[in-house]
């Protein structure tokens, strides 16, 4: 297993590892402080502008020397000299930015393939002469570059097929020598004029002399009263390329150090903000970019405020993220995205397999920040990870439901975010009316400090220390007192990878995913494709592990299609979601659809009305039905509630003729009632389906060990009362 150095870092960091090596050495890194600080250390100077090379003053092996860097990545550099160059890397900026720079130049031109067009396969033949070179030596059977062919003689020049490889430029002609060499000259003759004229104008001019005597009306220089008026006092230049409108400040550029994200030691003077008592005020409206997506091979999707607005991917190489445009991590995908004041947002997307928590997608709004602010933003749902590498820190606002949490969070420090909304289990049900969701929200300091101001509650937590957390819940509406956490909670923490093999099959099918949507306005096609199909091998027998990924892609795609039903095609894709509901020959799929519609109908109290007119409309079904199981997603129930006939009555639904009741049903007991009895076979391990295929009397056998637990269930409740 690799060590973690410098080198295998960028290994890791520009993805040339071995699969398991990657793996092995992604968990030190996830164990490693240090390690993921360099990370952000080495991602903010390799695009930072204005960055110096190193210069090589000492001997040949002086560490800034091109050998050295070159031999150091190639490994062939020698023990004493490796320790001395990573420890100069380690403390120097412009070091480390030319070893990381490249190490990824090397990566991205070792692996890819070199093709030569022919004429200048020709032309470097021709340099050597004969018989040391055969200049008609016809080039390999490898296909030139874009298939191009060898010029025609007479077309030597007009159809070079290296005129692609001249990026633009003119190609070199002898019948334009003459007129080149003229345009030449006057270029030179121009500048050396303007020169001429600068230094004309900056040499100093002797003044006209004072008459002795004042000209008639005019006024002696004693005589003048000194002014009172405070000196005038010059503009300060405006950016080039910038034109205020009347009666308003200067736009600030990009060049302003403010809002510089790659140069963070150039600490900008904060202003103070709003004060702990002040009005919270609405999100400042603006379309502008506001910041990038840095991590690439995951679907991020992105919409418009605008109505009719459809979800598209974003890329690592589009222009950047919009102000106002909602942005989401599809459940399982996790991404980072860098704001333009230097706060870096990982969004945490999550899927059950990966971590047993209610976190799906990971949904943002970012706004424009308002003074005193690097970053204000809503967190629609899911989870967020935020941090900051600038030395002064940084301050964020946090919007979510109808609370406002203000961060000041110091260079390296980290802070998570999360919101989730669901009904409460057990809550009166209603089609149209009834309770709303309970929006339920943490905050936890993960590492360093950070102070949270709550100006909506005139409340302030000063240096919150890490392995701390506040909560606070729609329903209940208090904030709770900081309290302590274990250290390294898998339920907060910032879990990149798994290394088992559950976790090899969970990334691969997540990567499959993301390696065939062919148009970034194609989500929803993909993901319907997706779920509706096993990649399998067709010619040989699958194999546990490839058969393990073909079922973690379906379930994938359902959880993330019911992520983008909310969308103007929303019936449609609920209507997509009850079929897979529905389904008899696939329980994993099944599931699946009953976790992640459960997860859709608690985002906003409409989703009922919406769902139960899918089910009466397009699937023929019953009213009473349509809200029996409208109402079991809901939550029908829990233990909390003390209503030990609902036990009773969620095990007699396991017997439903509706196998959407059914497995519902048993999620209900599940999640509500006995999580612990999920990994027992005769339990959690009920396939509900089996009753469809006609094996009712198997299916009633299966049954005894639910009824028999229901009495335990129920005792465990009377206990608690």
């Amino acid at each position: 297993m690799p060590r973690l150095t410098l080198r295998t870092l960028l290994a890791y960091i520009d993805d040339t590892l071995e699969p398991e090596q990657a793996r092995s050495l992604g968990q030190k890194v996830a164990e490693s402080e240090e390690a993921r600080q360099l990370i952000e250390r080495i991602k903010v100077i390799t695009r930072r502008r204005r960055l110096t090379s190193p210069v090589a003053t000492g001997p040949e092996d002086d560490i800034s020397d091109p050998n050295t860097v070159a031999e150091y990545l190639s490994d062939s550099l020698e023990g004493p000299h490796v320790r001395e160059l990573e420890e100069i890397c380690l403390k120097s900026d412009v070091h480390l930015a030319e070893v990381a720079a490249c190490h990824q130049i090397l990566t991205l031109v070792l692996t890819e393939p070199v093709r030569v067009p022919p004429t200048a396969n020709q032309r470097m033949y021709k340099l050597v002469e004969a018989p040391a070179s055969d200049p008609n030596r016809r080039p390999g059977k490898a296909r030139p570059i874009a298939g191009l062919i060898p010029p025609i003689p007479h077309r030597a020049e007009t159809d070079d097929p290296d005129a692609a490889l001249l990026l633009g430029m003119k190609p070199y002609k002898s019948a334009d020598a003459g007129s080149s060499r003229a345009t030449m000259f006057g270029v030179a003759a121009g500048l050396l004029a303007m020169l001429a004229l600068a230094v004309l104008m900056a040499l100093p001019h002797s003044q006209p002399e004072r008459p002795e005597t004042s000209l008639p009306g005019s006024v002696a220089l004693a005589e003048i009263p000194k002014s009172t008026d405070p000196p005038i006092v010059a503009p300060e230049p405006r950016p080039i390329g910038t034109t205020p409108e009347p009666g308003k400040p200067p736009t600030k550029t990009t060049e302003d150090p403010k809002v510089d994200p790659l140069n963070p030691k150039e600490d900008p003077k904060v202003e103070p903000g709003p004060g702990l008592g002040d009005p919270v005020k609405q999100p400042m409206p603006g379309r502008e970019v506001i910041g990038r997506l840095e991590t690439d091979k995951v679907l991020v999707v992105t919409r418009g405020p605008e109505a009719g607005a459809t979800w598209i991917r974003a890329d690592v190489g589009d222009p950047g993220i919009l102000a106002s445009d909602s942005v989401m991590a599809l459940p399982g995908y996790k991404a980072e995205v860098r704001l333009d004041t230097g706060v870096t947002v990982y969004l945490w997307g999550n899927v059950p397999q990966q971590v047993p928590v209610e976190v799906l997608q990971s949904r943002v709004v970012f706004h424009p920040p308002a003074a005193g602010f690097d970053a204000d933003m809503t967190l629609e749902a899911g989870r967020v990870y935020l941090t900051t590498i600038r030395p002064g820190g940084v301050k964020v606002r946090v919007r979510i439901a109808t609370e406002t949490w203000d961060l000041s969070i110091p260079a390296n420090a980290e802070v998570m975010a999360q919101a989730v909304t669901a009904f409460v289990p057990g809550s009166l049900y209603s089609r149209n009316e009834g309770e709303l969701p309970r929006t339920r929200a943490k905050l936890a300091v993960l590492r360093g400090t950070s102070n949270l101001a709550v100006p909506g509650r005139f409340k302030k937590f000063d240096a919150l220390p890490a392995w701390t957390e506040i909560t606070w819940d729609s329903k209940t509406g208090v904030l709770s007192d900081p309290k302590a956490v274990p250290k390294g909670d898998p339920t907060i923490s910032r879990i990149v990878l798994q290394v088992d093999e559950r976790g090899r099959a969970i990334q691969k099918a997540l990567a499959d995913t993301t390696a065939r949507l062919a148009q970034n306005d194609g989500i929803r096609v993909l993901l319907e494709g997706r779920m509706n199909a096993l990649d399998l091998p067709l010619t040989t027998n699958p194999t546990p592990f490839q058969l393990e990924v073909a079922e973690y892609a379906v379930q994938f795609a359902i959880y993330a299609y019911a992520a983008i039903a909310d969308s103007t095609d929303a019936v449609q894709i609920v209507s997509n979601l009850c079929d897979q509901m529905a389904n008899t020959e696939r329980p994993f799929a099944r599931r699946a659809a009953i976790a992640a519609t459960s997860g859709w109908i608690g985002q906003e109290r409409a989703n009922t009305s919406v769902l139960c007119n899918v089910l009466t409309t397009k699937k023929q079904l019953p009213e009473d039905e349509a809200d029996l199981i409208a109402h079991l997603l809901r939550g029908y129930s829990s233990a909390a509630t003390g209503d030990v006939v609902s036990v009773d009555k969620l095990v007699e639904l396991l017997n439903h003729d509706l196998i959407i009741v059914r497995e519902a049903a048993l999620g209900n007991l599940l999640a509500f009632f006995d999580p612990s009895a999920f990994p027992i076979p005769s339990l959690g391990g009920l396939n509900v389906g089996l009753r469809q295929r006609g094996e009712e009397q198997n299916y009633a056998n299966l049954l005894k060990p639910w009824k028999e637990h229901a009495d335990v269930i129920k005792k465990k409740m009377q206990n608690m009362k």
